[in-house]
């Protein structure tokens, strides 16, 4: 058996098929499927409603207002609806995150300035539409009028929310492998 030395002088290509060097796009809907978008806007519903209590009930019990337990109130929302989504995401489902998150920092507030006036200045306050209105208004404005007891912790407590709130976006972009805490660049 006699070998022969290979040739550089000329290129021969056998089944040669092209590289796609290219990155594979992720498959991102923009459209989401509507049973799954429904499931995951109850379960972040849910995950919501114990983020509130979680936070509205931390702070009633130690008397300390942290911001940071709006980073936790995040985490559950979109971890709820990405559960309910099966891991699908999109623009739809991470602006749904945000508004879910901030409506639960808000409700938090709301039940803690309830509570307040129902406790500490022994006030029955009936729940009537008017009232509700008044304390959703009272939540909702919560982070802007903190502004009037003390810049520097009004400004520490805005940065924690929208870092929580970005964390949700990022969590329900449904892209696989994508960061799922709230401190990732």
């Amino acid at each position: 058996m006699s070998l022969t030395p290979p040739s550089f002088d000329r290129a021969e290509y056998v089944d040669a098929q092209p590289l796609d060097l290219a990155p594979a796009a992720i498959d991102v809907p923009t459209r989401p499927d509507t049973t799954l978008f429904v499931q995951a806007i109850l379960c972040g519903i849910g995950g919501a409603i114990f983020g509130a209590v979680l936070d509205g009930g931390f702070i009633a019990l130690t008397h300390i207002n942290i911001g940071y337990l709006a980073l936790v109130v995040a985490w559950l929302v979109a971890k709820a609806m990405t559960i309910g989504s099966r891991g699908q995401g999109g623009i739809a489902y991470q602006v749904s995150a945000i508004v879910l998150t901030y409506l639960s920092v808000s409700a938090a507030h709301s039940g803690l300035i309830y509570w307040q006036v129902r406790t500490e200045q022994h006030l029955s306050i009936p729940l009537n539409l008017h009232n509700l209105l008044l304390l959703a208004k009272l939540g909702l404005t919560f982070p802007i009028a903190r502004f009037q007891d003390s810049v520097p912790s009004a400004l520490i407590g805005l940065f924690i929310l929208f870092i929580g709130m970005r964390a949700a976006w990022r969590m329900t972009s449904g892209i696989p492998g994508a960061v799922r805490h709230p401190f990732a660049r």
